[in-house]
């Protein structure tokens, strides 16, 4: 993640407007999509998760948006998280990462979402590093990310995602 790099931005989805889009640009994170389900089902609660990785600096924020793909293509924004990951343990206590060592980083505090998703439909889990005009940027020089600015952007963050990573749906039948 090129943070000095300011024409091109990611993690823009977690702020929804529309709810409801055609489209999503997947190029600059992760995504997960599900099979079609076999028949109706709701999604009611939060959801919830843990990332597992490892950066080569001391702190990064991530974000997580889960959408419903409906059966026409469209994708109905259901809910996200956007968090640093230093303050995913406690959020009145930062605790740095130790660069270049696994770190795993919970996440909970997600919007609550109640959804009858129809017969076809899909969930799709996009992950990103957080980097909009919208947000302050987290350069992940374990400073205060108030003090930091775009001198502190000179070395990308590399990240290492693990497969061990995993996230929780309340899906009811």
């Amino acid at each position: 993640m090129d943070f000095a790099d300011r024409k091109t931005t990611n993690n823009n989805d977690y702020y929804p407007a529309p709810i409801v889009v055609k489209k999503l640009d997947l190029s600059n994170g992760f995504s997960f999509i599900s099979e079609p389900f076999d028949e109706p089902v709701s999604i009611d609660g939060t959801f919830l998760g843990e990332i597992k990785a490892s950066i080569n600096k001391k702190d990064m924020d991530i974000g997580v948006a889960l959408y419903e793909v409906m059966p026409n293509g469209e994708l109905f924004h259901l809910s996200y998280f956007l968090g640093r990951a230093s303050y995913a343990r406690d959020m009145s206590v930062r605790k740095l990462l130790t660069p270049d060592k696994v770190e795993s980083i919970p996440f909970d505090k997600t919007r609550m979402v109640s959804r009858r998703l129809s017969k076809g439909s899909r969930l799709l889990v996009t992950l990103n590093v957080n980097k909009n005009p919208y947000a302050q940027i987290n350069y992940g020089t374990g400073k205060d990310v108030s003090d930091e600015d775009i001198n502190d952007a000179k070395i990308p963050l590399q990240i290492k995602w693990r497969n061990d990573s995993y996230v929780k749906i309340p899906i009811w039948k």
